[in-house]
C-alpha cells in the first residue's frame, strides 16, 4: 500500500497544474505530503515502531483533512 501511495504522489508531481489558484496549489502540496507521510507511517508500522507510525499517520491525516479530495480525484490519471 505504501508503494501505491508513493506512485500516486509521483503522478501528482508530474500532473500539469495548469492555471490553478493559490488554494489549489496549497492543497496539492498538502495532499502530496500527506500521502507521503501516510506511506512512511505504513512502513514504520511494519518495522513495529507503532508509536512513531501513529505520530506520522496523525500528521498525514491533519494535512489530508484540509484537502478537497474531489478536486484531485482524477488529477493523477
Amino acid at each position: 500500500m505504501a508503494s501505491w501511495l508513493e506512485r500516486y504522489v509521483d503522478r501528482l508531481v508530474r500532473a500539469d497544474a495548469g492555471k490553478s489558484d493559490v488554494l489549489a496549489e496549497e492543497q496539492r502540496v498538502d495532499l502530496m505530503v500527506g500521502l507521503s507521510n501516510a506511506a512512511e507511517a505504513l512502513r514504520t508500522s511494519e518495522r513495529c515502531d507503532h508509536e512513531s507510525a501513529e505520530e506520522m499517520l496523525r500528521s498525514a491525516l491533519h494535512l489530508l483533512e484540509r484537502v478537497d479530495l474531489e478536486r484531485f480525484a482524477f488529477a493523477a490519471h
